[in-house]
Formats: C-alpha cells, sequence, structure tokens
C-alpha cells in the first residue's frame, strides 16, 4: 500500500512538471511575426515576438480618411497587442511620421527612437509630417539612437547601421559575410541625389532573429547604401532585403542589393508611387530572388510586376492588405498574402535552396 501511495505521489508531482515542460517548448516554437502593411507608398513594419514584445517601424501617412492608420490598427489587433513596445521614426517625411501622433493616441507606447534634429528642405509643405509629431514628440520618451546602437528587445537583435546622416563605420558582428571584400562594388555609379535631405537622416537597421536576418534601411540614399557595402560588405548576407526608397531608382544601389543574397525582396510602394524598372532589374540581378511587392505599379507593364498572388493591394481597386511573415529561429519563414491568402513557404538556408509554395493560407482575411 505504501509503495502504491508513494508512486501515485510521484505522478501527482510529475504532472505539472511535465505540463510546464510541454508549455515551454510550445513557447520556444512560437514564431516572430512581421506585418509589411499597406501605407500606400510609405511603411508601417510591424514585429511581434515570441514572448510578445513590438516593433512597430514607421508609421505612415496621415490621410485624410485615416485608412493607413486603420491598416495599422488591424494589424496590432490581429497580433493581440494591447500596446506597442517600441516605435521608430525613420525620418520626417510625411509618408514615414505622418500616423505618429494618431498612434499615440489610440494606445500606449512605451519608447520611441528618431534621429533627432529636424533637416530643412527647400520644398513646399516638407516639414508638414514633422510638425504633426512635434507636440508628441515633446512629451514621450524618444531616443535617438546612433549607427551600432541596439533596441533592446527579448529574442531579438535590431542593430542600427544608419541614423542623423551618419552610417555604421564597421562591419557588423558575427553576421554571416559581413566584412568581407564586396565584388558586386565595380556596378556603382554615383547619383545626383534628388532635393530631400531629410531621407539622408533615415534610421537604418539590420534585424536578426536566429539565423534570419533582414534589412531595412528605410529611404537612405543611393549613395549611402553604396558606403554600407564598399569596399567591404560592412552589413553581410540577408535572406529579406526591404526596398530603400520605396522601389524608386533613388534608392536599392546594386553594389548594396546584389551584396545582401536576399531571396525575398519587399518592396513598399504605392500604385503610382516605386515599383520602377531600374528596380525591378537591379532586384531580379539577384539569384533566384522573390519579389513581393504591396501595390501592383500602374506605372509600368505586366512584365514589371510580380505574379498576382505576391501582390498585396491591385491596381487602385484594393488597399490595406497586408503580408504576414512567420519567421522561426533556424530561418525559415513563411509569407502569406492576406489579399489572396496565397502562402509561400522559405526552408532554412542549410535545407537547400529550393522552396515549396501552397495555395492554401495559414491565415486568411477573406
Amino acid at each position: 500500500m505504501r509503495r502504491t501511495w508513494l508512486s501515485l505521489l510521484a505522478i501527482v508531482m510529475l504532472v505539472p512538471l511535465m505540463a510546464t515542460r510541454i508549455q515551454g517548448q510550445a513557447g520556444a516554437q512560437k514564431p516572430l511575426e512581421i506585418y509589411f502593411i499597406d501605407t500606400e507608398g510609405g511603411q508601417a513594419t510591424l514585429f511581434v515576438t515570441p514572448s510578445g514584445e513590438s516593433l512597430l517601424w514607421d508609421t505612415g501617412t496621415n490621410d485624410a480618411k485615416k485608412m493607413q492608420v486603420e491598416s495599422i490598427m488591424k494589424a496590432v489587433k490581429e497580433a493581440g497587442l494591447q500596446q506597442l513596445d517600441h516605435v521608430v521614426v525613420s525620418h520626417y517625411h510625411g509618408d514615414h511620421v505622418g500616423n505618429a501622433t494618431e498612434l499615440a493616441a489610440r494606445l500606449p507606447i512605451r519608447y520611441w527612437y528618431d534621429h533627432g534634429a529636424y533637416t530643412t528642405e527647400n520644398q513646399p509643405n516638407r516639414a508638414t509630417g514633422f510638425l504633426s509629431w512635434l507636440p508628441t514628440r515633446e512629451r514621450v520618451r524618444v531616443t535617438v539612437p546612433k549607427p551600432g546602437d541596439k533596441i533592446p528587445i527579448a529574442g531579438l537583435d535590431v542593430t542600427f547601421v544608419s541614423g542623423s546622416g551618419t552610417l555604421l563605420k564597421s562591419a557588423v558582428p558575427g553576421a554571416p559575410g559581413a566584412g568581407a571584400a564586396n565584388p558586386f562594388c565595380k556596378e556603382f555609379t554615383t547619383k545626383v541625389m534628388d532635393p530631400t535631405p531629410e531621407n539622408r537622416e533615415s534610421l537604418g537597421s539590420v534585424i536578426t532573429f536566429g539565423s534570419f536576418r533582414m534589412l531595412n534601411l528605410a529611404d537612405l540614399t543611393w549613395n549611402q547604401e553604396h558606403e554600407l557595402a564598399c569596399p567591404n560588405n560592412l552589413l553581410g548576407t540577408f535572406d529579406v532585403y526591404h526596398t530603400t526608397r520605396h522601389g524608386t531608382a533613388w534608392g536599392g544601389a546594386p553594389s548594396l542589393v546584389h551584396a545582401t543574397r536576399a531571396r525575398v525582396a519587399i518592396m513598399n510602394n504605392g500604385p503610382r508611387k516605386g515599383g520602377e524598372v531600374e528596380t525591378w532589374n537591379i532586384i531580379h540581378g539577384l539569384p533566384n530572388v522573390d519579389l513581393w511587392q504591396l501595390h501592383y505599379s500602374v506605372l509600368v507593364d505586366k512584365a514589371h510586376n510580380p505574379p498576382e498572388s505576391m501582390v498585396a493591394n491591385m491596381d487602385d481597386v484594393d488597399h490595406g492588405y497586408a503580408f504576414k511573415m512567420s519567421v522561426k529561429p533556424d530561418g525559415s519563414f513563411t509569407l502569406l498574402n492576406q489579399r489572396t491568402g496565397f502562402a509561400k513557404d522559405y526552408p532554412a538556408k542549410s535545407a537547400g535552396p529550393g522552396t515549396r509554395s501552397t495555395g492554401t493560407p495559414t491565415t486568411s482575411s477573406r
């Protein structure tokens, strides 16, 4: 009887320990989720870590109908968030900073990041975005990072590589390929930059989750990208390249883009903004790359747009559909088009170069 009682006691003690272990294993398997939100050619990219911490990179334009902020809030709600932990304002153009104040009024935001002093531009209405942000900026906690600084977010390494007009000067520590001589530097031709100096102030980052790496340089300029890539590639190689300057030819220098070796490019274009042929040709200089666009570009022909399954919003008909990416620590990820339900799986690089795709969505907005 005593032996039976001891056996039962051991089982009772073991069950909660096993449950805790199973729960821990389930938690460890949760992915990093990334929402590439439609802001009609602006930027708003939401990261949600397995632990539930969040980072929003830029806030899109504050349009009259509030369509863009509603698209952001839709992603926030889908992710189950009650607050935003970190929000980056890469620079003060309206398509990046426009909804900062609106979001601050809608939900708690713990930490903000921007590049500091405003750069005066000799064009009408260029200060509008900054002026909309200024009253909020004066009352919230804002950090002005410098290249090499990080955002303290559990499980995610977010390293700034540009900001306030300065660039990272040494290779990203431990990054694959970082510091190596870049054979693509010979492709480079300097460009005379457009008269929008705010773009040169952009906060840009390298984002790492386990073996997964993503590059987001916001609206950094063509010539600055080259400086980060040549003569040595300071940033390394990536799984995902988020296009600079919305897919316009003002950004996306081939010396940088080709050095990323990315297998997926995400373009935050609008129907009449970005998606230019020169950018298309540079991106498709990458071997076996998939280009996913937030909008079908009506400025170019069908041959210079991705398949409709990889376009979130078609022409001027669709608005507000996002791409959702689920990332595992081994570097594998799934990318879902919320308009169509089309999803494509990208295995960890060690699993081989191939990918498999499915028309069956993991989630769908329809």
